[in-house]
């Protein structure tokens, strides 16, 4: 990671503008500090990806803290047929105006693995310009792209930070596909995802539903929950036990795709420093 940092710094002095990608449904989480510290005060929009997947109240709060910063920030769902026009138009008004010879815009898209910076990519350039996919690491290395106008874009490896705050952090990240799970166990995560969405009446009962349960599963605990939903999906396993892991990688599956709704990990009251001001 740290040769990773050093390129990226080499490559900011290079470009106008910074695109810094967040997942809609974990933006505090998903945003790399270390890399917040390397932009400085560097031009740059921030972009609530996949916020077709988040829950659309929360992320209206997020908008309206994460736009108390300096800097423009966009909800956006690059899996949406769209024109991209609105965003072009920002970044057109960030544009430096002491750009050498009128040389071409250059940008480039940062953030943690997964969080969408490849599909947005492929959205402005209105071609398949990178690869994609639903797990981290698709990006190995900087790759510039020409896009339409002349512009040119830097797609770069998702960066995590060196270390995460806690469990949940982690638990949260490896949720949306951001670690992979040869670092934080499977089963563990979708028992936290679980008791996270147990919190939430709404959400709970979006989930029992989903799965065909009795809503008062989530009261015996995650892990039980699991269980329940290795069951309703057929995870059985030899000798008729249910197959734990299989159970936890559907839960995930489903969160990752939407299918249990537009769900969100956390808001801005989450964090006593970060919460909205009363009569907002």
């Amino acid at each position: 990671m740290t040769g990773e940092e050093n390129r990226l710094k080499e490559y900011l002095h290079v470009v106008d503008i910074v695109l810094e990608v967040l997942d809609a449904r974990l933006p505090f989480k998903s945003r790399n500090y270390r890399l917040q510290k390397m932009l400085g005060r560097k031009e740059r929009l921030v972009i609530l990806n996949k916020a077709d997947l988040a829950d659309k109240k929360i992320t209206g709060y997020w908008l309206k803290v994460l736009a108390g910063e300096r800097w423009p920030v966009l909800a956006f769902n690059a899996q949406k047929t769209f024109t991209p026009r609105r965003l072009e138009k920002i970044l057109l008004a960030r544009r430096p105006r002491d750009l050498k010879y009128r040389r071409s815009l250059r940008l480039m898209v940062v953030g943690i693995p997964n969080v969408g910076k490849s599909t947005l990519i492929n959205r402005l350039a209105r071609k398949f310009a990178v690869k994609t996919g639903g797990r981290a690491g698709i990006t190995r290395g900087p790759q510039w792209i020409k896009m339409r106008g002349g512009w040119e874009m830097l797609d770069t490896p998702g960066l995590l930070p060196a270390r995460w705050r806690d469990d949940a952090g982690a638990f949260a990240l490896a949720a949306i596909g951001a670690l992979d799970f040869k670092v934080i166990d499977v089963q563990n995560t979708a028992k936290w995802l679980l008791k996270h969405f147990s919190l939430r009446e709404k959400t709970f009962r979006a989930v029992a539903r989903c799965y065909s349960l009795d809503e008062t599963k989530g009261e015996q605990g995650a892990a039980a929950l699991l269980q329940a939903i290795g069951l309703a999906r057929g995870c059985i396993q030899r000798g008729g036990q249910v197959d734990m892991e299989k159970a936890a990688q559907v839960v995930l599956r489903d969160f990752r795709r939407g299918v249990l709704g537009r769900i969100s990990l956390e808001k801005p009251e989450d964090y006593e420093h970060l919460s909205p001001q009363k009569g907002d």
